[in-house]
């Protein structure tokens, strides 16, 4: 059994790193990152590019934002309709090695934001195995999760539309952004982030104190 295979048995982590778990969000710096692909299934799916933003205490640093289209040899399918991205565009884009060597430098220094985490995470940490890059002691936080949570409180039967990116802006006022791409997808993910994270006036509070709104995990 490789490290990627023990990882996915074992399933979520008991516990948090304890670089993180005593820190009050409010000085926790966050990661987004979105990942635009060739499938929704994680076995075969190719990044075709990818976006992240960081950001801190309520506030995007705009400065840290990164966007890049992925050369892949991977069959497109039909996500050219969805992320627009053609194969012309694919043609001329970067590899995908230095890329995720870049991210892989804030693993620690930051907590990794996605929404719907289990998508992107699986094709990160398959892809990451390959370059021999560890994501061990990773902690990510899922917006779509913290969302469920959220609304859960208020509203026991939902349908799972209304767990989009788009829908949980949505629903916090945002102004309308395009959708599909990368980088406009994790500056989304991390404001709706901080706005969730003021719902449960979570700023003041550690991060473990978030434990158990399942929106953590560890690997």
């Amino acid at each position: 059994m490789n490290w990627l295979e023990a990882k996915s048995w074992l399933g979520i982590s008991a516990g948090l790193p304890e670089k993180w778990k005593n820190q009050r969000w409010q000085d926790v710096p966050l990661l987004a990152i979105d990942l635009e692909l060739t499938s929704l299934d994680t076995k075969v799916a190719a990044i075709t590019s990818i976006g992240w933003v960081s950001g801190q205490n309520g506030q995007l640093d705009l400065k840290s934002a990164f966007y890049k289209v992925v050369n892949t040899p991977a069959d497109l399918q039909q996500s050219p309709v969805i992320h627009g991205l053609t194969a012309e565009h694919i043609a001329q884009g970067g590899e995908l090695a230095p890329i995720l060597q870049k991210l892989a430098t804030m693993l620690h220094s930051h907590v990794w934001v996605f929404h719907h985490a289990p998508l992107d995470t699986k094709v990160l940490l398959r892809d990451m195995q390959v370059l021999n890059i560890d994501l061990s002691g990773m902690l990510s936080l899922d917006t779509l999760c913290l969302e469920k949570y959220l609304l859960n409180r208020v509203q026991p039967v939902f349908s799972r539309d209304s767990l989009t990116l788009a829908d949980c802006c949505r629903r916090y006022a945002f102004p309308p952004a395009p959708v599909h791409n990368a980088l406009d997808d994790a500056m989304a993910t991390l404001e709706l982030a901080f706005a969730q994270l003021n719902v449960l006036k979570a700023f003041p509070h550690k991060v473990s104190d978030l434990k158990h709104c399942r929106s953590l995990q560890t690997y």
